[in-house]
């Protein structure tokens, strides 16, 4: 039985006097891992410039500013309070940006599931592929514990790079290390770019970075929380959205927040101004721990940057007392946003309320209730449908979802899902969410991600040519159908799939193909062969069997002699297939 608290028995007079009469709101610091203190007397700024990128400078400059990062339109800056102030009433040159909310989405996962025989990525590797000449970017809050990682779970030669205002790689947290690992134990061949953030335009900063260096993949486990209006638009996604215009593909964790999630319209069925989940019923419970951070966020369809209609949000503890209120104004301008982060200072069941303050129209409410660290406990009232984190919503990415554990492979009940507010189905692919005895207790979408970001690798050097949208289709060519978990409300794709059954290119023996004759000649240019191995084996992965590249193929058959040259177009490669007992001639190439 759900019990009441005594707050609900206060009238209506006390429960606005409680909600706006508060102690006043402090603006939640961003939740990126352990950003970096401002100096004293100063405060840390994201700003947007309006007009032009330096005449944004110019302003910060001209009031004592420090200016950190500029990136992609965005400065980021240390400046004083009373400069803090001059910079919100130049409207017309910048526009100062709240703090993003971004968690890292590691859910606490006891099992480990054996990826690689799941995915299929040891059959792959048997066959010759690691990933090789492939470029994958960590982008992550943290990667504690890399230095002693290098040459053992990592590569010894992964790229280290920190966009944080302190220059940490550390970031205090083991969390982009431990996904990095993952990568590198489905595609050991790959080369890592390990770059890491705190804040939205440090990210711009190093999203540039990895566009220079040519990465093909970027693996993503963290999540936004209401970083735009849910159509995968926002500060966020368009940084994303640079990325995918250079061709790199983003694996994207979806989120850990499907029973943390609650969505539905507005309702107020006795007309006190306060929000019912159900009848009679003005606030939603969740469970939290004593030192857990607790971020409450509420969304509602209103026009980005410009909402009308206002909204407001207060947390009340296990005691009935008033913990914390957001009561930002809506009016005509601003996000139609409030949230707010507060410590939980004891264990038990906290309760959130949404005031109505005004409104042309009962608006549709997105709320998200979530901790830190992530015990993955339920709302009381909880949505699955619509509960992706940005970036995950991004039209562009691979958003990837968590399979269950359990014997009958599905998705996991906490794994976020849309649909999107467009309407766009996600996420496209369930992946396993642990690895190996080094990623223990790591899990959530947090380790999916990086799953099919490790796959993606293989598939780019199996497919050297291939762009993000070639990557996504190949991976879900090779998926499996499985059962979805009850939604309750929203649509999902039938067909999502994990890459549960993914199998190599190459036929079932390949592993043990040979080339019998010359072919081990270092000095030799050209070798008259025979091919020793399964029938069927593709001709442009000969180089697997003869341990040296191959620059062109040349079959003999009775009827004649067919020909394959690499990298010329399809048409001119008549020579797909060799089966066992084929005499071959091979050019090598030089290396």
């Amino acid at each position: 039985m759900r019990h009441a608290p005594p707050l609900r028995t206060v009238s209506l007079l006390l429960v606005s006097a409680a909600i706006f009469f508060a102690a006043a709101f402090e603006r939640p610091a961003a939740l990126a891992a352990d950003i970096s203190v401002a100096p004293e007397g100063r405060v840390r700024v994201e700003l947007v410039a309006l007009r032009t990128i330096e005449e944004a400078e110019a302003l910060v400059i001209d009031l004592g500013g420090v200016i950190e990062v500029v990136s992609g339109g965005r400065i980021q800056a240390l400046v004083t309070p009373a400069a803090e102030a001059a910079l919100r009433a130049a409207g017309d040159v910048v526009r100062i940006e709240a703090p993003a909310l971004m968690m890292p989405l590691q859910a606490l996962t006891p099992a480990v599931v054996p990826a690689d025989e799941l995915i299929g990525a040891a059959r792959w590797r048997s066959a010759g592929f690691s990933g090789h000449g492939t470029r994958v970017g960590v982008l992550d809050s943290g990667f504690h514990g890399v230095e002693a990682a290098l040459g053992n779970t990592l590569p010894a030669d992964a790229v280290l790079r920190s966009f944080r205002a302190d220059g940490s790689i550390s970031g205090g947290t083991e969390h982009g290390r431990r996904a990095a690992e993952i990568i590198h134990r489905t595609a050991p061949g790959a080369a890592l770019y390990l770059v890491n953030f705190s804040t939205v335009t440090e990210l711009s900063a190093a999203v540039d970075y990895l566009i220079e260096q040519r990465v093909d993949v970027i693996s993503f486990s963290l999540g936004y929380i209401h970083n735009g209006p849910g159509d995968g638009t926002g500060p966020v996604n368009q940084v994303v959205g640079r990325a995918a215009d250079a061709g790199i593909a983003w694996s994207v964790a979806a989120g850990n927040w499907a029973q943390q999630h609650w969505a539905g319209p507005y309702r107020d069925d006795d007309l006190d101004g306060v929000h019912e989940f159900a009848f009679g019923v003005p606030e939603n419970g969740h469970q939290f721990t004593a030192g857990d951070l607790i971020t409450v966020s509420l969304r509602w369809d209103d026009v980005w940057g410009a909402a009308c209609s206002d909204y407001d949000l207060a947390l009340f503890g296990p005691d009935a007392a008033l913990v914390r209120a957001a009561r930002g104004v809506q009016n005509c301008s601003g996000n139609p946003v409030e949230s707010l982060q507060v410590l939980a200072t004891r264990t038990g069941t906290y309760y959130v309320r949404v005031v109505q303050v005004r409104s042309d129209l009962p608006r549709l409410l997105d709320l998200m209730v979530v901790a830190s660290p992530d015990r993955g406990l339920p709302l009381e009232f909880a949505t699955a449908a619509g509960s992706l984190s940005q970036p995950a919503d991004h039209a562009r990415v691979v958003t990837v979802g968590a399979l269950t554990v359990a014997a009958t492979r599905q998705e996991a009940p906490y794994s976020s899902r849309g649909r999107t507010v467009d309407g766009r189905l996600k996420p496209e692919i369930l992946a396993p969410t642990g690895l190996a005895a080094s990623t223990a207790g790591f899990g959530g979408t947090s380790a999916a991600a990086p799953h099919v970001a490790g796959v993606m690798a293989l598939f780019k050097e199996a497919f050297p040519e291939a762009r993000r949208e070639r990557l996504l289709t190949l991976i879900q060519s090779r998926a499996v159908a499985l059962p979805l978990v009850p939604e309750g409300s929203g649509a999902r794709r039938v067909d999502l799939g994990t890459l549960v059954g993914l199998g190599p290119l190459l036929p079932v023996g390949a592993e043990g193909a040979r080339i019998l004759g010359a072919a081990a000649a270092a000095d030799v240019p050209l070798a008259l062969v025979i091919y020793n191995g399964p029938d069927g084996y593709p001709a442009r992965f000969l180089h697997l069997a003869a341990g040296r590249p191959v620059q062109a193929v040349w079959a003999f058959k009775l009827s004649g002699v067919e020909s394959y040259a690499r990298g010329r177009p399809a048409w001119a490669n008549s020579l797909t297939l060799v089966d066992s007992g084929q005499v071959l001639m091979l050019r090598f190439a030089e290396q």
